[in-house]
């Protein structure tokens, strides 16, 4: 069962919700070219963000394809701030358990960006870091991603993927690496901003 129910406009947004099944997501529309699918850690909200022009049908398909993916996030997202309640730590089996989980998305993602990028991964880490999101050795090719991106919305870890492999064609942050990412991941400004928001956990 499906069904639309307006909340917000403006000129520049609109903002409205959409129910599949037993899920709620909220769709905002805006001035963007593509469309992008998040879940706030805080309370498990479906937030979808598309251009104006997408019919509501095209997001509709769009969720019900990412419907066990959203579940499984959403039961995360609640199993963790059980947790922090509780003030329970994880055991190293649950981390190298949480480990595995993001290396295979990683995995999946590299496969996805190398012929596009023409580029090769040689090795990937997994990693619980302080201070970076990511990493990459431009001798090696070998990339480090860190495993707080587990609890991040996934668009957070495509785009420090394509990031870090970015690095393999361009060492520097010059014009250069940005160009590449410009082609390779337009709206990598938005997220990059969201993660800079964020605090490395």
């Amino acid at each position: 069962m499906k069904y639309w129910s307006s909340m917000r406009n403006s000129r520049k947004e609109k903002t409205y919700q959409m129910r599949i099944e037993d899920i709620t997501i909220v769709v905002t529309k805006k001035r963007m070219k593509n469309m992008y699918l998040r879940i706030k850690k805080e309370d498990g909200t479906v937030l979808i963000s598309a251009p104006h022009e997408m019919s509501d049908a095209r997001i509709c398909t769009f969720a019900e394809e990412r419907i066990d993916w959203i579940r499984k996030y959403q039961q995360k997202y609640a199993d963790a701030k059980e947790q922090r309640k509780e003030g329970k730590t994880l055991s190293h089996a649950e981390i190298e358990q949480q480990k595995r989980l993001l290396r295979k998305e990683v995995e999946r993602l590299v496969a996805k960006w190398e012929p596009v990028m023409q580029v090769k991964v040689s090795g990937i880490t997994i990693r619980q870091m302080k201070t970076r999101w990511g990493s990459c050795n431009v001798k090696t090719h070998h990339i480090n991603i860190n495993l707080a991106l587990l609890k991040k919305p996934p668009e957070c870890l495509e785009y420090v993927v394509v990031h870090e492999m970015t690095h393999i064609l361009e060492p520097s942050h010059n014009q250069l690496f940005w160009g590449y990412m410009t082609r390779f991941y337009p709206d990598w400004k938005r997220v990059r901003k969201y993660l800079n928001d964020e605090v490395v956990e």
